[in-house]
């Protein structure tokens, strides 16, 4: 998008200069990749067996279906430019394509993920299996409960299929903690005998059950709603009352606004005040800008946007609802916070 290869809502900031930067990372972060693998490379040639149900296969598993997903992503990117380059006409490639074919991926490496770290390496006993399949299935449902309980308010199928399956890989979590504790003297041992690496492979699986519940009632329960409001209308979104109360014409440093304000209620309670933008910049007056104003913590987020001023001061106005949007992000950054921790496991350094 930044190279200008590909059109966008971005494609604003397309510079043919940054190709050169954009060459130069990829070199450094594939190049740099595949040079670590070649410098290594005699240390990992070693030959070995495995099981089927041993954490190597699984491993496997999970990197089969990142792959999988990753060329599911760059197939729906390029294909229209391919298309068009080919004379096969304009194609479009949309949510659909992605939710078909990327949400089946993400379920399969939950399930995965919540497996793993229940086996052994090279081979695990079915008995053993079957031990910690009997403990996680309880801890499965009561993180389903939990969850459900507090945060899912109408029953959808996808979003219940994303707690269950985030409830999977937290199960996983607890029996394999809950295992090593039962196994050693007593809690503090235990703690203190676990690797960073560990931590930070239970981090990461913490972190990708969070994107997962995020991602899974946005998806359901977000809610979008294109209005026609006068000062002093209202518009209501669940337990949530908009009032709009008219706009203003403000002067920034090199721009012009349309800023609208509205009112929050939360069951009657005042929230906040929102500030939407219809922004015209000095340098190119045609240039209109939306700038929508947030209100978020971390169960919901709260968008207002100013569209076309209608008639007798009327505006279009987009409200959103997206719950749990922020639990996209922070799961992303205990994925990030995980990988850091396990890098920081000494035996990875000799």
């Amino acid at each position: 998008v930044r190279s200008g290869v590909l059109t966008s809502v971005h494609s604003f900031a397309a510079d043919p200069s940054r190709g050169l930067f954009i060459l130069a990372f990829l070199a450094i972060v594939i190049g740099g990749s595949l040079l670590l693998f070649a410098l290594r490379a005699p240390t990992v040639s070693r030959s070995g067996s495995f099981s089927f149900f041993s954490r190597e296969m699984f491993l496997l598993f999970n990197n089969i279906l990142l792959v999988v997903s990753t060329l599911t992503v760059l197939v729906g990117t390029l294909f229209p430019l391919l298309a068009d380059f080919l004379d096969l006409g304009k194609y479009s490639v949309g949510p659909p394509y992605f939710n078909k074919l990327f949400v089946p991926l993400m379920l399969g490496l939950a399930l995965f993920l919540g497996l793993g770290p229940l086996l052994h390496w090279k081979q695990t006993r079915a008995s053993h299996l079957k031990k910690l399949l009997m403990r996680s299935v309880p801890f499965t449902l009561v993180f389903m409960l939990v969850l459900t309980a507090i945060y899912v308010s109408e029953f959808h199928l996808g979003s219940m299929v994303g707690i269950l399956f985030a409830s999977w890989v937290l199960s996983s979590v607890a029996t394999d903690l809950f295992n090593k504790i039962q196994q050693a003297p007593s809690v503090s041992v235990a703690l203190k005998r676990l690797r960073p690496a560990y931590y930070g492979m239970q981090l990461g699986h913490i972190g990708f059950a969070v994107t997962s519940v995020g991602i899974a009632l946005v998806s359901t329960d977000g809610i979008e709603r294109d209005v026609k409001m006068m000062p002093g209308d209202s518009v209501t979104i669940n337990e949530y009352r908009f009032e709009f109360q008219g706009t203003q014409e403000i002067t920034a440093v090199n721009y012009t606004a349309d800023e609208g304000r509205v009112k929050v209620y939360e069951d009657e309670q005042f929230v906040t005040v929102l500030r939407p933008q219809k922004r015209y910049y000095f340098s190119q007056m045609s240039n209109v800008m939306t700038d929508a104003a947030i209100d978020a913590n971390l169960s919901r987020d709260l968008f207002v946007a100013l569209g076309e001023e209608l008639d007798n001061g009327a505006w279009a106005v987009r409200v959103q609802l997206k719950p749990l949007i922020r639990w996209i992000w922070l799961g992303a950054v205990l994925m990030m916070l995980g990988s850091f921790v396990a890098i920081a496991d000494k035996r990875y350094r000799d």
